[in-house]
């Protein structure tokens, strides 16, 4: 993946004009059609459609043409692809922790400053290189706990408090094993290992700001893992993960607690009979969560980029991001939004929205270098060999080092 985004970058820079195309009606409005190109399920395919269907509404004369991929990895590819044509998408959705490959001014056209106004300041800075804004953020989540109330209400377990510990996390999972419920799920990934290192002090790169690889090595790291490790004695293991997925046998009833992010809102909605809340991220020194954002971003090759940064601009503005709000699907990167009725529906579950902007006063962002995505995917699939028994804590650590740094090494 890394040869192919750096050809597409090189075949950009080299066929990029200064200047697209613009296309304004007869009174000086906006015009003309685009393409969005984005990524997820069906809840948030169809959330998109609905802000589509809201734009052009909003902008007659206007047509949108939503292009869903329904991979992550399919969708870095199939933009990797565009772009080394010369034929991206007018604007397209990606999460700031895979943009890397993609951040440079004569890839994306700039966002304008003035349309980031009144957004929380995470997500801004996630996508904000070298001092210039790139993509306008849609959304400004985190991971957080989600919990089945029934579940634990039969189990006799007391529901999570805010600000809970990593001890009373256990103790909680193990009284619930001890009731005979499966306890937590979660996936093997580096971006739900991270809030706990750096809540117990420790770091999961060499630079994070510009890391040439993924360490693990650290005291505070490694009980970070251990930690996980114990808490999945409680839960879903290996064999239970690789049949269904945490998501899926949270919203089947059959775990109690799960980690993710805002994302999961939707589906978890309509699932029959689930009632289900959520907590922070448990602490050990300090709490801590890692940021969930997607940004539009704008083609410098866009033939209509007036368009393109409009439609992307009502995606986040009031009016825009309102309609995702109301999909369950986003924390609102709005912060009057967020704050206001519209998100903090005590009416609607989960009841504890307030959690997710408290998460954002001490929330931090994974890197997002180029090679990251593939780094980041190297050092899972070595965690998911950890958490399945195959390697020991010292065998991952030393190969997530070893091959995460020869990944960064390749676009260095």
């Amino acid at each position: 993946m890394t040869r192919v985004l750096a050809l597409a970058i090189a075949l950009t820079l080299t066929a990029c004009s200064s200047e697209a195309g613009r296309t304004t009606g007869s009174d000086g409005s906006i015009a003309g059609a685009i393409s969005v190109q984005l990524s997820g399920g069906d809840s948030e395919i169809a959330a998109a459609q609905q802000l589509v269907d809201s734009f052009e509404a909003s902008h007659p004369g206007t047509t949108v043409t939503l292009v869903p991929v329904a991979s992550q990895g399919d969708h870095i590819a199939k933009l990797a692809t565009s772009f080394a044509a010369g034929n991206p998408p007018d604007v397209f959705l990606i999460n700031y922790r895979r943009f890397g490959s993609f951040a440079r001014p004569e890839v994306i056209d700039p966002a304008s400053s003035a349309a980031a106004s009144g957004l929380y300041p995470a997500p801004v800075a996630a996508f904000t290189k070298d001092g210039e804004l790139l993509c306008l953020p849609q959304n400004a989540s985190s991971m957080v706990v989600y919990y089945n109330t029934s579940l634990l209400a039969r189990a006799g377990v007391a529901v999570p408090k805010q600000g809970w510990t990593w001890a009373e996390m256990l103790v909680t999972a193990r009284a619930l094993q001890a009731k005979g419920v499966e306890a937590v799920g979660f996936e093997t990934e580096l971006i739900r290992l991270a809030p706990f290192v750096w809540s117990n002090g420790g770091e999961i790169v060499d630079n994070p700001s510009d890391p040439t690889k993924v360490t693990l090595s650290s005291p505070a790291a490694r009980e970070a893992v251990q930690f996980l490790l114990d808490l999945q004695k409680t839960g879903l293991d290996a064999t239970e993960r690789a049949a269904q997925e945490p998501e899926e046998a949270f919203l089947a009833g059959r775990t109690a607690m799960l980690f993710e992010s805002r994302r999961a809102v939707p589906g978890l909605r309509k699932a029959d009979g689930l009632e289900f809340d959520v907590v922070g991220v448990p602490k050990k020194v300090t709490s801590t969560s890692v940021l969930h954002s997607d940004g539009y971003c704008v083609a410098a090759k866009s033939k209509n980029k007036v368009l393109a940064q409009a439609f992307a601009g009502y995606a986040v503005s009031t009016e825009g991001a309102t309609v995702l709000a109301k999909s369950g699907r986003t924390v609102p990167s709005i912060r009057a939004l967020a704050e206001s009725p519209v998100f903090l529906d005590p009416t609607v579950e989960p009841k504890s929205a307030q959690v997710y902007l408290d998460a954002l006063q001490t929330v931090r962002a994974m890197p997002s270098a180029p090679g990251w995505n593939e780094a980041e995917e190297t050092a899972g699939d070595i965690l998911t060999q950890l958490f399945a028994g195959k390697l020991s804590l010292d065998g991952a650590v030393e190969r997530i080092e070893r091959d995460t740094a020869t990944v960064l090494a390749q676009v260095s």
